[in-house]
């Protein structure tokens, strides 16, 4: 390959992403292997601008020179070539460095550093074991106060609902029943109501009414996913959505109830010999993003701030964004609170390790089922290696994501017992 063949093929893909406040629009333009740091834009306009685009993954469009002012992120300035493109529907064009100079030679665009090479931005441990001492050093750079020996002294944890906390020691009961399950539920009208609409609902296509608790147990949910279903639904109260989530969580709980159906529907497809618990799977993905209302409790402002990273960086996935604004990713956060609220080992232990595909620990396959279905519903490629352990095809995989997006309409309805007033 030649030298200049060689530099085509390394040229930077750039990303473009218009911000604006009350004054007006800004675009700016940096590597789709960098970060986009507001902070670094704010210093430089001395302006507070905010993303235009809702969760842009592709980027916005390229505005005209002349017709926006531009900041591009100066160390384009040492690339050869460059490869950009007009809109995301557009095939990249590839510009050498002069020439790229030249076109944005006019008085409105100006060359900064404004962005943040994602190579250098640390990792998360790689051990569960080192994550409360990561959480409790990254939670002492933000607090202004002493910070406390203890993280759960720290955090001042909410406490757990009465009625998760009676679910969670029937599940480590294993002489526990149905009877007791039903018991439990119906000691909460509007959690028993949930439960029965639930089963009543036409993603499970129940044959006849269900006019109670044990008729939604025994005919349709079954005990171990009752039993999840019922600690999910209850753990809602914990915490309420946060009001300053980035645009794109406006669905926070629809995407909780479709990593969770997804989940159930992933395990279906694995060998009887592979499968994980069913019911177990599906509270993993329904409580898969809990950390991310975790921090908007913990720390509300710095999570206005992370939303408006989310968005401005909606290529990354949101564990680089975290570890660089936070120093903690939500995965570590939600693991570690759902571990403090006795939850099963191998739930909060899938949760922490669900974007580590290298991860060979003993709940290994409940890890990469969540891994599987982050990955199908963010439409990103899968590591053949997992799906093979867990003994799925890629084929097997996407048709059951294209089932789950199939049953859109219920799933939003089963969304709205979660997000019903009177739970």
């Amino acid at each position: 390959m030649t030298s200049m063949a060689t530099e085509l093929a390394n040229t930077k893909k750039l990303r473009v992403v218009h911000l604006a406040d009350h004054t007006g629009r800004l675009q700016v333009i940096f590597p789709e292997d960098h970060m986009l740091d507001i902070a670094a834009i704010s210093r430089i306009t001395k302006r507070r601008l905010e993303p235009i685009a809702n969760y842009n993954t592709k980027g916005d469009s390229l505005l005209k020179v002349g017709s926006c002012a531009s900041i591009i992120e100066v160390s384009l300035l040492e690339e050869p070539f460059i490869d950009i493109r007009s809109n995301s529907h557009s095939p990249y064009h590839s510009m050498s460095s002069n020439e790229f100079k030249k076109r944005f030679s006019g008085p409105l665009s100006r060359f900064e550093s404004i962005s943040i090479n994602i190579a250098n931005i640390k990792k998360p441990s790689n051990n569960d074991l080192n994550d409360e001492q990561q959480l409790l050093e990254s939670l002492g750079k933000f607090q202004s106060v002493r910070i406390k020996q203890r993280l759960a002294e720290t955090l001042e944890i909410p406490p757990l609902p009465v009625i998760s906390s009676q679910i969670i020691r029937l599940c480590s009961n294993a002489s526990s029943d149905t009877d007791e399950l039903c018991e439990i539920i119906s000691l909460d009208p509007s959690l028993a109501a949930q439960v029965i609409r639930w089963a009543s609902s036409p993603y499970y296509g129940a044959k006849g009414g269900i006019e109670s608790i044990k008729d939604a147990v025994v005919r349709v949910l079954g005990y171990d996913m009752a039993m999840t279903l019922a600690l999910g639904l209850s753990m809602r109260n914990a915490f309420a959505s946060p009001e300053e989530s980035p645009r794109h969580y406006e669905n926070f709980w629809l995407n909780a109830v479709s990593h969770a159906v997804l989940m159930e529907a992933l395990v279906k497809a694995m060998p009887p010999a592979y499968r994980p618990s069913k019911g177990h799977a599906y509270l993993a993905g329904l409580l898969h993003n809990f950390g991310y209302l975790a921090i908007s409790i913990i720390m509300p402002p710095h999570f206005a701030i992370l939303a408006t990273y989310y968005e401005a960086n909606a290529h990354l996935d949101s564990s680089i964004v975290e570890m660089q604004i936070l120093h903690f990713t939500k995965e570590q956060l939600g693991a570690w609170l759902l571990k403090q609220w006795d939850l099963p080992t191998n739930i909060y232990t899938a949760i922490r390790y669900s974007k580590t595909p290298s991860y060979d620990g003993e709940y290994a396959n409940f890890a990469h089922l969540l891994y599987v279905t982050h990955q199908l519903n963010e439409h990103l490629d899968i590591d053949p290696d997992v799906l093979e352990g867990l003994g799925i095809s890629l084929e097997q995989a996407t048709a059951c994501h294209t089932e789950v997006q199939a049953s859109s309409a219920e799933l939003y309805k089963m969304v709205a017992l979660i997000n019903s007033k009177n739970h």
